[in-house]
């Protein structure tokens, strides 16, 4: 019968064998130095607190159990998405921003819109002297410098507003 104690001590002192053996724990040990790193890397990414990587590299130090927890309490995004996500809230908040709306009834209006549909509340009105859209509370028009003051948009003959007694434009829009 063989013995096994003996073949058993041969392949452990087999050159060899031991050499691939301390290959292994040496590449083992590199993967657990590298997940540290990683770690710490990862949590610099996702905060701006100095210490907590490195507390976050302290806690991988636990075998398995370590990253296991790291990765459960890690913020979610990083720093730089938390950033694109910021920018893009404000990009949408800027843009809902410059959209017009009623000053009335807060419904969307487009710029060229002479009154709201929703509520009939005046938004623009023409200047007599060039035509131009322009804005109720303006006292001037910034198209053509015509300086107006009330006479010229009171209501005249004909129920028509913001119309001056003098001018035949087309477009006049009644107050009804």
């Amino acid at each position: 019968m063989p013995d096994f104690g003996a073949i058993w001590t041969s392949i452990v002192n087999n050159a060899l064998i031991q050499f691939s053996l301390r290959f292994i724990v040496v590449y083992v040990f590199f993967l657990y130095l590298a997940q540290v790193f990683w770690t710490v890397r990862d949590a610099q990414s996702r905060t701006e607190n100095m210490i907590m990587p490195y507390l976050a590299g302290l806690l991988v130090l636990l075998p398995l159990f370590g990253l296991f927890l790291y990765l459960i309490v890690r913020p979610s995004e990083t720093l730089a998405e938390a950033y694109e996500r910021q920018l893009a809230e404000e990009s949408l908040l800027s843009e809902a921003e410059q959209r017009t709306v009623c000053p009335t009834c807060r419904e969307r209006v487009q710029d060229e819109f002479i009154l709201c549909p929703t509520c009939r509340t005046r938004l623009k009105r023409m200047c007599p002297s060039c035509g131009k859209l322009i804005r109720p509370e303006w006292s001037i028009c910034p198209f053509c410098a015509k300086d107006f003051d009330e006479r010229d948009w009171t209501v005249h003959a004909g129920g028509k507003v913001g119309v001056p007694a003098s001018s035949d434009a087309t477009e006049r829009v009644s107050t009804t």
